[in-house]
């Protein structure tokens, strides 16, 4: 079975180009600001954060103004706590990236001010959970060519959906269709939900698929 390729964050500087790690840092503190409902519990604060940002900026400008003895090796040492910080942040990013769909998890990952490096060649997924303009609603499609398998596109399949709120701790049913896409109505705004979907054809339900997350954002 084809599997969709995950999107990887990327810093897109060198720990030893100063101007790039404070510039990557910069951005990624300023669209995680402004993106917090996205990034509830980084692993970092953002505060810690801006103010590693802030001492390797001012240990960076004192050396080029003087050439006192001792203070590159103090913007080397504020270089290499920010660079730390940065991957950490990054893999956090990456973890929650993880969860979601390949277009979800780009979008997430541009909004953590980080790049999004090549993911490689990648394949229609199994399910995707897209957001809708209107609030509180995800759209769900799934590949019914993968679910149904070639030997059974002629005959008539019913797409099975759930949705879990807690992690897929419990789920939730929504109502059978005979397309391979739905509408879920009625979430929580700031929430993640994971959903997943199996087939049924004739009398016989195939298994439920590996779960997609979503944060719903309004």
């Amino acid at each position: 079975m084809s599997t969709e390729a995950r999107p990887r964050a990327g810093v897109g500087t060198k720990k030893t180009q100063i101007p790039g790690v404070v510039t990557r840092a910069t951005s990624m503190f300023n669209n995680m600001t402004l993106n917090v409902a996205m990034f509830q519990s980084p692993t970092i604060t953002l505060v810690a954060f801006l103010a590693l940002i802030t001492a390797l900026t001012v240990a960076q400008g004192n050396l080029t103004t003087s050439k006192a003895k001792g203070l590159a090796s103090l913007r080397n040492t504020r270089r290499d706590a920010l660079w730390t910080a940065m991957e950490v942040l990054r893999s956090y990013v990456q973890q929650l990236a993880d969860g979601m769909t390949a277009d979800n998890a780009v979008s997430l990952i541009e909004a953590a001010g980080l790049l999004v490096v090549a993911t490689g060649k990648r394949s229609k997924a199994i399910l995707t959970a897209t957001l809708t303009t209107t609030g509180g609603l995800v759209h769900l499609e799934a590949n019914a060519s993968l679910l149904e398998g070639t030997a059974n596109r002629s005959r008539k399949a019913q797409f099975n959906w759930e949705w879990s709120g807690d992690g897929g701790k419990t789920w939730n049913g929504v109502a059978s269709t005979p397309y391979a896409r739905t509408d879920v109505t009625g979430l929580t705004p700031l929430s993640t939900y994971s959903f997943r979907v199996s087939v049924t054809i004739g009398k016989v339900t195939g298994a439920w698929s590996q779960a997609v997350s979503i944060l719903v954002t309004h």
